[in-house]
């Protein structure tokens, strides 16, 4: 399911001395089954832009496109883009109500009418992509770790078998494990649904370990559009905004300045290790001359 946005602006508080201009001409297409990384820092417009999204906010001119859909048509149905184009907000879990997890999970299927087989189904289906078993469906969600709440609050917007799933900086306030389980288990849920994904953080590691594209938003605006190398190729653009590089970024670039050639375009544990490990293998090589991918 693809998005295109057209001119998007958006104005808070228009016409009071209050006013500000959220979105600026905001233009951009994510293709169906991207994985796009939104970053920026608070205020860049990044929660504003993707509200946009399903329909929660109207702008102030332009348009939003969602499989050739103007969602804000006055003819078009606004239950259902919010079904097709699934949002979990930022800390979901103060969003759990129900008194098992199965239960919080089925309440979006129930209330579309479907039969209980079908809202078993889904329930059972969603834990699954969320790894969660079956024996956590008559827990209280409340009783569960934070990484696990979120895990919950994730399962019950797929239980909407949504076609886009926007995550509002589902790694927030998580400690480190808690945040390594809910990014191995979304690049996992992204794998089996072959779903689009918007991942909203602002965390350059976060962003480095999963997204394949990387959208920069600055000042209401689009500030870059590329992939995750590309990006962080542009280290001082990115602190300017109040961003920053991954620490393995910064790693190499530390390396290369003190005379190794090796690739500026590592950015995840998992590639530094492979280049450090053959430099340490050919540490002999007078010319210190490495050029791993």
């Amino acid at each position: 399911m693809g998005i295109k946005i057209e001119n998007l602006n958006y104005i808070y508080m228009q016409g009071s001395p209050f006013e500000k201009h959220a979105l600026k001409d905001i233009n951009l297409e994510i293709s169906d089954g991207e994985f796009i990384g939104l970053i920026g820092h608070t205020g860049s417009g990044k929660s504003t832009l993707i509200q946009h999204l399903n329909g929660l906010m109207e702008p102030t001119s332009g348009t939003v496109i969602v499989d050739d859909t103007d969602i804000f048509a006055k003819t078009t149905d606004k239950l259902l883009v919010r079904r097709n184009v699934g949002l979990v907000f930022q800390y979901p879990e103060h969003q759990l109500f129900e008194e098992t997890v199965y239960k919080d999970i089925s309440f979006g299927p129930i209330n579309l009418g479907l039969s209980k087989e079908e809202i078993h189904e889904r329930v059972l289906e969603a834990m699954c992509h969320v790894g969660l078993d079956e024996s956590f469906s008559d827990v209280s969600p409340f009783s569960l770790s934070g990484g696990q709440k979120r895990r919950v609050a994730i399962a019950g917007v797929l239980a909407m078998k949504p076609s886009v799933l926007i995550l509002d900086e589902p790694t927030a306030g998580l400690d480190p494990a808690g945040r390594e389980e809910i990014l191995t288990q979304i690049k996992a849920l992204r794998l089996a649904r072959k779903m689009t994904v918007i991942f909203v953080s602002h965390s350059m590691e976060d962003v480095a370990k999963i997204a394949e594209r990387i959208i920069v938003m600055n000042k209401g605006t689009i500030a870059m559009d590329g992939k995750p190398n590309e990006i962080f190729r542009r280290s001082s653009e990115l602190i300017e905004m109040g961003l920053d590089i991954p620490q393995i970024s910064k790693l190499i670039l530390s390396l290369r300045e003190r005379g190794l050639n090796i690739n500026p375009d590592i950015y995840t544990v998992e590639k530094a290790r492979t280049t450090l490990s053959l430099l340490i293998s050919t540490k002999n090589d007078k010319g210190g001359n490495l050029n791993a991918q």
